[in-house]
């Protein structure tokens, strides 16, 4: 068993445990173990000195935040790809027929990703989508798909 702790050196790690500083660098600094600190400070009364119940707290309000805030990207983003899928419609009597072929390109692999991630890849929604994606290129160009 070591020998007891000096007054003066249990003294100085009793006043930082006061000024509420981390219980592992009390005992870095004063070169004793955790379990020392701690001992000390319970032996004074001071049994809520290492409290972590509001850093649990925070962080646990931290992490729903950050879910929160993914949560408004998504739905940006989502917005963002609405709007541009409208401009694209907009613009679309203005393409060429490789113009056309390439956004229907992006958007059904874009699809097929969101159904993928969403569902599972659902076959039967996407060629439903698809079908419906082909018919308004062709009615807004008058084009026929060639076999």
């Amino acid at each position: 068993m070591p020998a007891p702790l000096p007054d003066d050196k249990r003294a100085a790690i009793l006043a930082d445990i006061k000024t509420g500083k981390p219980r592992n660098a009390i005992a870095r600094k004063h070169g004793v173990s955790p379990s020392t600190v701690t001992k000390i400070a319970k032996s004074a009364g001071a049994t809520d000195a290492f409290d972590r119940s509001q850093t649990k707290a925070a962080t646990e309000a931290r992490i729903a935040d950050a879910a929160a805030e993914r949560a408004s990207l998504v739905t940006a983003s989502l917005a963002a790809a609405k709007a541009a899928l409208a401009r694209m419609y907009e613009d679309l009597s203005q393409a060429s027929a490789r113009d056309a072929a390439v956004i229907f390109g992006i958007a059904v692999d874009k699809h097929l990703a969101l159904e993928r991630h969403n569902s599972g890849a659902d076959a039967d929604r996407a060629a439903s989508l698809l079908g419906a994606i082909l018919s308004d290129l062709q009615a807004r160009h008058g084009d026929t798909p060639s076999e």
